[in-house]
């Protein structure tokens, strides 16, 4: 076996398949995404596509991905609705004027990605924009994690 051919084999074919991975998982999360964007009511304000992280899990160190999955987020009728890709018992409805919205800012056992909280009782959800198949923020047609917490903060002020 040449040197060229035992290089491929060690260093460019495992880079291929992660990136091949990553990408379909990209695919498949972005369609279910857009099924659910589908479904959010028309006169619903803010409808946005945000990675999510329940509970305890936003603060363990060591995990296969930096997030639980993913959804839609929008504001209908002074309540904050979230439909997740995964499992339907993980969506809520909280009423705006009663939740707490904190701004957590990057979360280093999270990578270089930036959160916001939203905690209604003992109940904490961690949201960050959804980026597709990398951690950066590359379209600059999306809101940031930033804007969509300040626009949620707004409208909380708006009632």
């Amino acid at each position: 076996m040449s040197d060229l051919t035992i290089f491929l084999i060690l260093f460019i074919l495992p880079i291929f398949l992660v990136f091949s991975i990553a990408f379909i998982a990209s695919r498949s999360r972005k369609k279910k995404q857009n099924a659910l964007l589908d479904n959010v009511p028309k006169n619903a304000s803010m409808k946005v596509v945000l990675r999510y992280n329940f509970g305890q899990s936003q603060d363990k160190f060591i995990k296969m991905k930096a997030f639980q999955g993913s959804g839609v987020l929008y504001v209908l009728d002074n309540q904050i609705h979230f439909i997740t890709t995964k499992n339907q018992a993980d969506n809520f409805t909280f009423d705006l004027k009663n939740v707490q919205l904190n701004w957590i800012g990057v979360n280093l056992a999270n990578g270089l990605l930036e959160w916001f909280q939203i905690k209604n009782n003992n109940l904490d959800y961690y949201f960050n924009v959804e980026t597709g198949m990398f951690i950066f923020h590359l379209s600059s047609t999306k809101m940031k994690t930033k804007d969509i917490f300040m626009n949620l903060k707004e409208a909380q002020k708006r009632i």
